[in-house]
């Protein structure tokens, strides 16, 4: 990317960050020489986080990769005292997490920041037709990049996504402003910035099209109908197919030279976007679409975490007369397997749907499937096309394509989209809507750190919740005449959401057991696993799939992996249930540093909870599972680890 290279003024405090470019560090106005390469990709990690926590091992990986030196967090220290000492030995914006370093930006610190939010004010004021305002804003936004983002950081698998998103950022902004200096009339000022954006993007039609309109206006239509023949030239090339049917006819227009072409034009006269009517190919009216599967007949509690959902949505939306983001409001339920994300994700989403009228949005990114892969990005955005009335025949073949057309159906909509079951951050960056009308709702077993997301950690039920699932499944009066007993088996339940399922299953299926009788089933610990699976469900394979992922992302023969798994068993075979980092480095026979760098990777993959910056906890099933692992090295691989399905995984 070559933004025009006009500049922006850093912020009125003391530190300036700069992305939006070559990588800087201002400090009070002075430029600070960060000439180790290591010391940037360190630097940008903790701005990609945007002030929240990165873990000591995610720094590690990106900076060194998958085989760091044995001296990797003690340099890892270096690096984060000297970016201490350049910001100022007093200044307290990098502390350390209970696991990681936090860096705290201020808003008019980071030219991230300042462009979303002007860029956020721009499409607002566009969206209500002040479209003069909205020039001068993109025009202020867009001046804030200097070149590439990070063009001097080499990125790691983080960095780049994080870069990725940027550059789709900047070109987004590219063509809102784009047609609002067309609907001004004012052609000529965008051609020289959208030539060099489509010299990146050769395949975006879209952005082909913003530049056959501004040349064509401008009265340069020879210039036009090259710009049609170079896109037809590099489709072909590159993807063998032809322009689209939007370009196509835009090229017609030109070569008739319609009238409805020239002059003050609506904000994307080239590629409409559907009126609130919505209609679809040849005036077809599509309804809205309503993909939401249908929640769990058993939900219970759960009213912080959708307090804390409902919050984030009104605030990342702008309920203000400010918006915060250009994007739209997205939350991220987290939390162990079988914790009740998806469960407790369509709950909330049934309760938002009349908020968002036109339609709400579903997809499985089968981020815990056991055995297959996960959807492509292109079918997934293909899946949701054609819920908005998108014929088959006119979904764009390229990923990159067919995610800036699902974009610009988008714009001007109140939408809501699920994304469920996300294995990375990487699944659900294309899905958020440059739309700050829209909301997204994420599940994942991983915190999902890169992206810009509220995060909502989901945990066991209380003990009073854990009772009335069981209750609620298991049915009879046998809870009102065993209310201990109730109580007793929801806690040998861990009051796990699945385990209670499960429990509540088998207790429907055999209406003659009492509660104190499964209890006494379930006391036993070498047995209760067994007892917790029914009809295809397991917490054991649940759990499982946790480990089986840890044991994917790491490599083979890697010594600090196997750190990792041993930890696990030991933790399983001690009976631990909380524990500190001094515990952890006594049952390992190591440092501390070595056994903090394990727990990173236990809480990472959600089979440990962090509590405080040194304390953790095993949850008791999690335990049970890691102590089957030490008494041998692998499950076997019996019909009881049956993939855990339904909602609450």
């Amino acid at each position: 990317m070559t933004p025009v290279a006009t500049g922006g003024a850093p912020g009125p405090s003391a530190v300036a960050f700069r992305a939006l470019g070559a990588l800087e560090l201002r400090v009070s106005g002075d430029t600070v020489h960060i000439g180790a390469e290591k010391q940037r990709v360190l630097l940008a990690l903790l701005l990609a986080h945007d002030g929240r926590p990165v873990p000591t091992s995610a720094l590690v990986r990106e900076i060194w990769g998958d085989e760091p030196p044995r001296s990797a967090v003690a340099n890892l220290r270096t690096y984060v005292m000297k970016l201490r000492r350049w910001l100022h030995p007093s200044d307290t914006r990098l502390t350390t997490s209970h696991s990681g370093y936090v860096l705290q930006i201020g808003d008019a610190d980071f030219d991230l920041r300042r462009f979303r939010g002007m860029a956020a004010h721009a499409h607002r004021a566009a969206a209500q037709r002040r479209l003069s305002e909205a020039a001068e804003l993109y025009a202020r936004a867009l001046r804030l990049w200097r070149g590439l983002p990070l063009e001097n950081v080499t990125p790691g698998t983080v960095l780049r996504e994080f870069t990725q998103h940027l550059t789709e950022l900047y070109v987004n902004t590219v063509e809102e402003q784009a047609g609002v200096e067309t609907a001004l009339g004012r052609h000529g000022s965008v051609v020289q910035r959208l030539r060099q954006v489509v010299e990146l993007h050769p395949l975006n039609e879209r952005l082909r099209g913003r530049l056959m309109l501004a040349l064509y206006n401008d009265g340069d239509i020879a210039g036009a109908l090259g710009a049609f023949g170079a896109a037809r030239a590099t489709l072909r090339e590159e993807i063998g197919m032809d322009p689209g049917p939007e370009l196509s006819r835009l090229h017609q227009a030109i070569l008739s030279r319609d009238p409805a072409l020239l002059g003050p034009a609506p904000l994307d006269p080239c590629f409409p976007a559907e009126p609130a009517a919505r209609s679809g190919a040849g005036g077809v009216r599509v309804a809205p679409p309503r993909q939401l599967p249908a929640e769990s007949t058993v939900f219970v509690g759960r009213r912080r975490e959708t307090a804390r959902a409902d919050e984030a949505l009104r605030a990342a939306a702008g309920a203000g007369p400010v918006a915060t983001t250009a994007r739209a409001a997205t939350v991220v339920f987290h939390g162990q397997g079988g914790f009740g994300k998806s469960a407790l994700a369509l709950h909330h989403a049934h309760g938002l749907a009349p908020s968002y009228p036109d339609g709400q949005l579903y997809t499985d990114l089968g981020g815990t499937a056991p055995h297959g892969h996960p959807p492509e990005t292109a079918e997934v955005v293909a899946g949701f096309l054609r819920a908005l009335g998108v014929p088959s025949a006119r979904i764009p073949g390229s990923a990159t394509e067919a995610v800036m057309h699902y974009q610009s159906m988008l714009a001007g909509r109140r939408m809501l989209i699920v994304a469920d079951n996300a294995g990375h951050a990487s699944q659900v960056l294309p899905l958020i809507p440059a739309n700050n009308a829209c909301a997204v709702l994420v599940t994942s077993r991983s915190s999902l750190p890169t992206l810009v997301a509220t995060r909502i950690p989901v945990g066991a039920l209380d003990e009073a919740g854990a009772v009335r699932v069981l209750a609620l499944l298991g049915g009879g009066e046998r809870f009102v005449r065993e209310e201990a007993a109730a109580v007793r088996l929801a806690g040998l339940c861990g009051h796990h959401p699945l385990a209670l399922r499960i429990a509540g299953a088998r207790l429907a299926g055999r209406p003659e057991w009492s509660l104190a009788g499964f209890a006494e089933r379930l006391r036993h610990r070498a047995h209760r696993l067994d007892e917790l699976q029914a009809e295809g469900l397991s917490v054991r394979a649940c759990i499982h799939q946790s480990y089986r992922q840890l044991r994917g992302a790491a490599l083979a023969g890697s010594a600090r992996s196997e750190h990792t798994f041993r930890l696990l068993r030991l933790l399983g075979a001690h009976g631990a249930g909380e524990f500190d980092v001094a515990h952890a480095a006594a049952l390992l026979g190591s440092d501390e540093r070595r056994a903090a760098d394990a727990l990173d990777q236990l809480v990472e993959a959600q089979l440990i909870d962090p509590l405080t910056e040194k304390t953790f906890r095993i949850h008791e099933l999690t335990g049970l599972y890691a102590a089957e692992l030490a008494a041998s090295d692998s499950i076997p691989n019996t019909p009881r680890l049956a993939l855990a399905a339904g909602p609450l995984s």
